[in-house]
């Protein structure tokens, strides 16, 4: 009894398909990835190479997975960027590559597993930088600098409008 219903199942699922196909409903468009999505990709590659070196002991592993982290932050696409904060974390994640492919020439598992959390910490700092201030800042150009009162009293002419944020 069971097996009529599973098979039963599986060909009502596969009219349904075949019938989509037949009636050619459109597929979806490819989503548009910048290019720098491919870098991030390949540093998220990069880190998991250097978490697993990390976890196996590993070192020709970490020194592998630190370098190519290395390589992808000094790529020209991230050059473009002139954002000083966001300099600053790359140079930062330069730094601690330097410092897991050191530790890892050393043998030395509590310094570069240190270095790991140093750049694992500076990449999740750089992203809410770029999704929190940099994008929020490229939405909102404010014209004019508005002043905040530090009293709760007003300084305004009487029957003057203030605008209040």
């Amino acid at each position: 009894m069971t097996r009529f219903f599973v098979i039963g199942i599986l060909l009502t699922a596969g009219f349904g398909a075949t019938w989509s196909l037949v009636r050619g409903e459109p597929k979806p468009a490819p989503v548009y990835q910048p290019p720098e999505t491919a870098l991030m990709r390949a540093k998220l590659a990069s880190s998991h190479k250097i978490m697993e070196g990390l976890v196996a002991r590993d070192f020709k592993q970490i020194r592998d997975g630190a370098a190519e982290l290395k390589r992808i932050c000094r790529a020209t696409e991230w050059e473009a960027h002139s954002d000083p904060v966001y300099g600053h974390y790359r140079n930062e994640l330069v730094r601690q590559a330097n410092k897991l492919i050191e530790a890892a020439g050393q043998s030395n598992t509590d310094s570069a597993t240190f270095a790991y959390m140093n750049a694992l910490t500076s990449c999740i700092n750089c992203h809410e930088h770029c999704r929190d201030v940099l994008k929020i800042a490229s939405v909102r150009r404010p014209t004019k600098v508005i002043p905040i009162p530090t009293t709760d009293r007003d300084d305004s002419a009487p029957g003057e409008e203030i605008e209040r944020r």
